[in-house]
């Protein structure tokens, strides 16, 4: 009988790993700078697996790489949060009315994304399904070109999503019964229940966002 052996985990994931729960766990409004050296003792890793873990971050947007030293993480400003949300009150509000009378499949999908948030225990997963709720009724609208600027808010999204998911359990309930409500409305076809259910969600979103973090 043999037994397997869990591999160990490479060195640029470790180093890729404690930097994206840093970044996200970061409070909005503050900023910050991490030296190579600093996340390579952080992570037990050496400065060429951190480097290359600088590199992916950079391409996903969540950092500011400055060579041979290491990653400046800017702050999230109070203007960054209204203007996320104008756009995505007009990517989201155009994209359910054109998914709204004939949603297909999309409320089932949706109904599987909700049941995976209510057993998500960790925030980045929350978050991460939470996105992925809202890109599957855009990317049902058929617009590629909205579809792809709404990828690109992903990484503020994340990093402002996680921070309140760590801090405020009620907020994730509430996640729950408003995305319940947009569901229901798709899958009645009902295009003015739908509208006012993802207009209410991103109001609360808003709200929660600004409210200050103690």
């Amino acid at each position: 009988m043999t037994t397997s052996k869990t591999s160990p985990t490479p060195a640029p994931e470790l180093a890729y790993e404690w930097l994206k729960n840093t970044i996200l766990t970061l409070p909005r409004e503050e900023e910050m700078f991490l030296s190579e050296a600093q996340v390579a003792g952080a992570s037990g890793t050496s400065r060429t697996p951190v480097r290359e873990a600088l590199l992916r971050l950079e391409a996903e947007g969540f950092i500011r790489r400055v060579p041979h030293k290491g990653a400046y993480i800017p702050a999230l400003t109070d203007k960054d949060v209204d203007d996320l949300m104008q756009a995505r009150r007009v990517v989201e509000e155009w994209s359910t009315i054109q998914v709204a009378p004939n949603p297909g499949q999309v409320p089932a999908r949706l109904r599987e994304l909700v049941a995976r948030q209510a057993a998500d225990t960790d925030p980045v997963e929350f978050i991460a399904h939470d996105l992925e709720f809202h890109t599957t009724m855009i990317r049902a609208a058929g617009n590629q070109v909205l579809h792809e600027f709404y990828r690109s808010l992903r990484d503020r999204q994340m990093r402002m999503g996680v921070r309140i998911m760590l801090s405020d359990e009620q907020r994730k309930k509430q996640v729950l019964i408003e995305h319940t409500a947009i569901v229901e409305a798709l899958a009645a076809s009902d295009t003015e229940a739908a509208i006012r259910a993802v207009r209410e969600h991103l109001d609360t979103t808003l709200c929660s966002l600004k409210q200050p973090r103690f």
